[in-house]
């Protein structure tokens, strides 16, 4: 194909081949998609990364990373519908995906087991599971702080001893569709070192991609993950419950969850004004001692922000006290291990469920701290080896996004609503409003085998969209053409694109984060608006800040339209947000809880021509009551049944 495009006075290189899938990220989701279309028979293929080293799969942890799925080991008996049931109750998730999720989990578990993860059995080969959040069983399954990581190295592993060709150090700043009703996505525009551009065709193109980072200034994810979510935005895609996060505790210097070990051992809670005077803020909210460090060592069982969580001085008091320390009262907020929280603080007067635990871990040491090292010395470890010691520095905190629960809207192939176009892992939408802990690893694997299962089923299937390369070089052009209009305001002198998009993201994590106001929603809906009209430099030829800021303003006009959307449908407090009528009123001990939404999804797309967001809720789709025969089911899936949707 003849390199006759160009963009921003540049010329851009045309891949001569076409790919029958590209992949577009380097995290666990991605990678297993690869290794089953290449098992599959589909050779053709890339992987295209902006960092192969970044992303959250490789970079993020917990105290025991959760993999869920189908429980094997045990007494109690379960089954996929049994689980599809438990994923579906959490709210505005689809059955169908729930099913797909759970049918396929101990498939996509065993596949890791098969490749060297190495996930924990007894001497007979059970697999033992415990419970994890919103699970009624033992279903959850950890190799430990660094599930993901792990399950990353064996998949790239994989992939490497198949030769399957990557593309590091790319971005995609375009995805490039046809035109028309029935629009389908053919290529992408990537940014590559040195500012040059490059197009990439293919006939399927899945993105995994991860969560919208780049939505927030501060946050839990990795610092070099941004996401790729409003590239999709900008292109008219459809989401599914873009409103639905989670928000918890954790350390900005260091990104990392404070979670489990480190609110068990009862740290002290602690705010610096500008004077530099420190205020012990959580006295102000629970009366005793006692509740205190019940709602303190509970707060690591219960990490995630829940409004359901703030009665009878529950756990979740402490996230809107944080918030309201920083972002109203302007000072710095830090967890000391150091120190015991102040006043009548003794390990013979806190709450029993915690003495309990302290003591039967034997951690009953007279500091923080000390609690820390004998409780779980690995994660001391953690934050020593990223140059914080505990023993000697107080720890900087926020109320930070740590996974988005929706996302793209897919189908039960993770198709999205453009044709040929795949999303997998955190960047597709499948969890709806809570879900059980570890589901988000077992979605990644299952949509990336799904994926990887309709292409290879339809891969034969004649395509002639590539056959006139002039046609397609013309729409590539148009596409372009397009896109530089939206690009071509840059002026001198004016704030540079990384300025107005740390602007940007402070909103965002001051307005749209776990505390919600309807009027401080529409204010920031306004400035973002503003932003949009804004002139903008792009700063010493640098362009990734530019599309990153246009980019996420897509994305965040259409989540304040969305959250404004569900208030005013008279949508109510749930899952890791609470709706108050000011971000500076009193934090009701017993908020109204959502039940309008619980069984609907929340519908919302950026129209690329009015520039409108499209927004609307529909019943979610029940768990299918299919058929299991097995005459039937070994005939239709002989015949190819992925061949069919």
């Amino acid at each position: 194909m003849s390199n006759t495009l160009s963009f921003l006075g540049q010329a851009v290189t045309v891949c001569p081949s076409v790919f029958d899938t590209l992949i577009v990220g380097t995290g666990a989701a991605a990678y297993n998609a690869a290794l089953h279309l290449f098992d599959r028979g589909v050779s053709n293929i890339a992987l295209l990364t902006e960092d192969r080293l970044g992303g959250t799969s490789r970079n993020t942890g917990s105290d025991k990373q959760t993999y869920y799925k189908v429980a094997c080991a045990g007494t109690t008996p379960d089954t996929p519908r049994a689980m599809a049931a438990t994923l579906f109750s959490g709210g505005s998730m689809d059955g169908d995906l729930a099913l797909c999720e759970a049918a396929h989990s101990l498939q996509e578990f065993f596949h890791l087991v098969g490749i060297g993860v190495v996930f924990p059995h007894n001497r007979y080969g059970e697999f033992a599971g415990y419970k994890t959040d919103h699970d009624p069983l033992e279903r959850a399954s950890s190799t430990g702080p660094y599930t993901s990581r792990q399950m990353t190295e064996h998949l790239e592993t994989e992939v490497y001893r198949r030769s399957i060709r990557l593309i590091d150090k790319t971005r995609v700043i375009k995805l490039l569709t046809s035109v028309g009703d029935k629009a389908r996505a053919y290529g992408v525009l990537c940014l590559e070192q040195e500012n040059a551009f490059c197009v990439y065709l293919a006939r399927y193109i899945i993105f995994a991609t991860g969560g919208p980072a780049g939505l927030y200034r501060e946050t839990v994810y990795p610092l070099k993950h941004f996401g790729a979510s409003g590239v999709l935005a900008r292109e008219g895609v459809e989401f599914a419950n873009l409103t639905e996060w989670q928000y918890g505790i954790g350390s900005t210097k260091f990104r990392w969850n404070l979670s489990g070990s480190y609110q068990q051992v009862i740290p002290r809670y602690v705010a610096i004004d500008t004077a530099g005077r420190e205020h012990e803020f959580l006295r102000d909210y629970f009366p005793t001692m006692k509740q205190l460090s019940a709602a303190v060592f509970l707060k690591g069982y219960q990490w995630p922000f829940d409004p359901a969580k703030l009665g009878d001085d529950g756990s979740s008091l402490i996230d809107c006290a944080v918030y309201r320390e920083k972002y109203l009262n302007d000072r710095r907020v830090y967890l000391d291990f150091i120190h015991n929280p102040a006043g009548d603080f003794s390990l013979d007067t806190i709450d029993r469920t915690a003495y309990t635990y302290l003591a039967r871990s034997d951690a009953l040491a007279a500091t923080p701290v000390e609690r820390l090292q004998r409780l779980n010395p690995q994660a001391y470890q953690l934050y020593q080896s990223h140059g914080i010691d505990p023993v000697s520095e107080y720890i900087e905190i926020d109320v930070l996004p740590q996974h988005h629960n929706g996302g793209v809207a897919v189908n039960i192939w993770w198709e999205t609503s453009i044709k040929r176009l795949f999303a997998i892992g955190e960047c597709a939408g499948t969890h709806g409003v809570k879900r059980p802990g570890g589901s988000a690893l077992n979605a990644g694997q299952v949509g990336g085998l799904r994926a990887a299962e309709y292409i290879a089923w339809n891969i034969a299937v004649p395509d002639t969209f590539f056959d006139n390369a002039g046609a397609v070089v013309v729409q590539a052009s148009n596409s372009l053409a397009s896109f530089e209009r939206v690009l071509g305001r840059a002026v001198s002198g004016a704030a540079s694109a990384e300025e107005l998009l740390r602007r940007l993201q402070s909103l965002n994590s001051a307005t749209a984060s776990f505390l919600r106001s309807k009027q401080r929603l529409a204010e920031g809906l306004a400035s973002i608006k503003a932003l949009e009209q804004e002139p903008f430099r792009t700063g010493n030829g640098d362009l990734t800040a530019l599309f990153c800021f246009k980019e996420t303003l897509v994305l965040s006009r259409l989540l304040y339209e969305t959250i404004l959307f569900y208030i005013e449908q008279g949508g109510k407090s749930r899952g890791s947000y609470l709706i108050l009528d000011a971000l500076n009123a009193d934090i009701p001990r017993a908020p109204e809880l959502d039940a309008t939404f619980h069984d609907k999804v929340l519908r919302s797309r950026y129209d690329p021509v009015s520039g409108a967001a499209l927004i609307d809720a529909r019943p979610v789709r029940p768990i299918p009551d299919a058929d299991t025969w097995f005459e039937r089911v070994w005939h239709d899936y002989t015949a190819g049944y992925g061949s069919s949707v």
